[in-house]
């Protein structure tokens, strides 16, 4: 974990961690809460009139403390003795971390004897991105603008999409298609359905296709190697949007899958000169 912030009290161990010390504006910003209750018996951790019994505290580098948009939604928790309970949860859809810079955050857990436990704070930064490829589409209250950005993730680099609308003051949260090579910028298309098409380099010889929606959700993943030949995205005279080149590389599970069923095939298969 790139980051680790906890707290041991007599009956409750309470950790926030985090995979990364860096996200891309207006991006999902992911922690995890991570609680092991100590003691002889059990924990129950359960939100009281407006006051959830867990919290975020978040403020930026300089001292501004920064308050949630929306309210939290905490099921409650009950923890026997030496259990554990991780809690994800993402910071970004009620707090507006958006503006580059720094920022720490804290964990906070109200005990139902009322008292409070802090972690220590974990401290993260919010980039930028550089855009690499950016098109309007649609008209007026319509019109969207989809963009790719790179980001440096240490030690590699991550490909997002950014969708949108100018009119309604609307930003789609920024989705990570996966890791980048930068030797080349990504290969985009929109199909008849305006589904977008991304081919993009993950490695050397080795290239991704993703397909999302207008929010930018995804809706299809491929992942293609190179033969010979560049590959490269082609639109047909009715719209039809495929890669041109390579062939695709199968996960590892369906690769197994498929060995299996090929062994039991030819295990079950008679022999050439059989009746």
């Amino acid at each position: 974990m790139a980051g680790l912030a906890f707290d041991v009290h007599a009956q409750l161990d309470l950790r926030l961690e985090t995979g990364k010390p860096a996200f891309l504006q207006y991006s999902p910003i992911p922690f995890q809460i991570r609680m092991k209750n100590l003691g002889a018996g059990e924990l129950h951790l359960v939100s009281g009139p407006g006051r959830p019994w867990l919290e975020m505290v978040v403020q930026s580098t300089d001292g501004l403390v920064i308050r949630p948009e929306r309210p939290w939604d905490v099921p409650e928790i009950r923890l026997q003795p030496g259990e554990s309970r991780t809690f994800p949860i993402d910071l970004a859809p009620y707090y507006l971390v958006r503006e580059p810079g720094g920022y720490q955050v804290r964990a906070s857990v109200r005990l139902s004897s009322g008292e409070t436990l802090l972690t220590d704070p974990l401290t993260f930064l919010i980039g930028r991105g550089e855009v690499i490829w950016t098109v309007p589409r649609g008209e007026e209250a319509d019109r969207r603008v989809y963009s790719l950005l790179k980001f440096f993730e240490d030690p590699a680099v991550g490909l997002y999409l950014r969708v949108e609308v100018p009119e309604k003051n609307l930003v789609y949260p920024s989705r990570r298609l996966g890791p980048y090579l930068p030797l080349s910028k990504p290969s985009a298309e929109f199909d008849e359905k305006s589904h977008l098409h991304i081919l993009y380099a993950t490695g050397a010889g080795m290239y991704r296709l993703t397909v999302v929606n207008q929010e930018g959700r995804v809706l299809r993943e491929e992942n293609r190697q190179e033969q010979g030949q560049r590959l490269s995205l082609t639109r047909s005279a009715q719209g039809e949007v495929e890669v041109k080149g390579g062939v695709v590389v199968l996960p590892s599970n369906l690769r197994e899958r498929l060995s299996t069923l090929q062994a039991r095939a030819g295990a079950a298969s008679p022999a050439p000169d059989a009746p």
